[in-house]
């Protein structure tokens, strides 16, 4: 008997599409079904696809082209997210005692943020779209992680709350920065 391998890291079209209906429809069963995934790869590939046809869409219609404003939008749809987990897996790591993988943490954010860069593209819709991304964020602590409810909750608001600080503190010191290159 031949044995075969499956890959469950592909991520075509269909994938694409089927994961994001699934996110979207039910998303506590899509997270509690990826709690048992090892490695990162198909979470990032599903925020990839998804940065890049929300900084594409963005770029043609609001910035007029703007190569740069393109990068700036894609580095930040990729690396946010990432920035994101590293905080909640420093929070989860401080306020309790077990020891949760970062690529776990990090699937949770890639699928819900990729999740509604389809639609937050939309003028108006971004401010509409965070809270349900954070509501998609604590499902995905909740039900891939384990972590009660409660606790998911504040580990959300505590993460934004931690990366609100970094820029509010970092802002005057980029200006300060920019400064002495003028």
């Amino acid at each position: 008997m031949e044995a075969t391998r499956c890959n469950d890291s592909r991520m075509g079209i269909r994938e694409y599409f089927d994961t994001l209906m699934e996110i979207m429809r039910t998303p506590a069963r899509y997270f509690e079904k990826i709690s048992q995934e090892t490695g990162s790869r198909k979470a990032l590939l599903f925020l990839m696809i998804s940065s890049l046809f929300y900084c594409s869409v963005s770029m043609a219609y609001f910035f007029e082209n703007s190569l740069a404003m393109g990068m700036v939008m894609m580095a930040n749809a990729l690396v946010m997210p990432a920035f994101g987990a590293v905080i909640t897996f420093i929070l989860v790591a401080m306020t309790g005692q077990e020891r949760l993988p970062f690529g776990r943490v990090f699937n949770i954010y890639a699928y819900a943020s990729g999740a509604v860069m389809v639609i937050s593209w939309i003028p108006g819709l971004a401010f509409v779209m965070e809270p349900v991304r954070a509501v998609l964020i604590g499902v995905g602590l909740h039900k891939s992680m384990g972590i009660g409810k409660v606790r998911s909750g504040l580990l959300v608001i505590l993460t934004a709350v931690v990366i609100l600080l970094f820029f509010w503190t970092a802002a005057p010191l980029i200006v300060e920065i920019s400064h002495l290159f003028r």
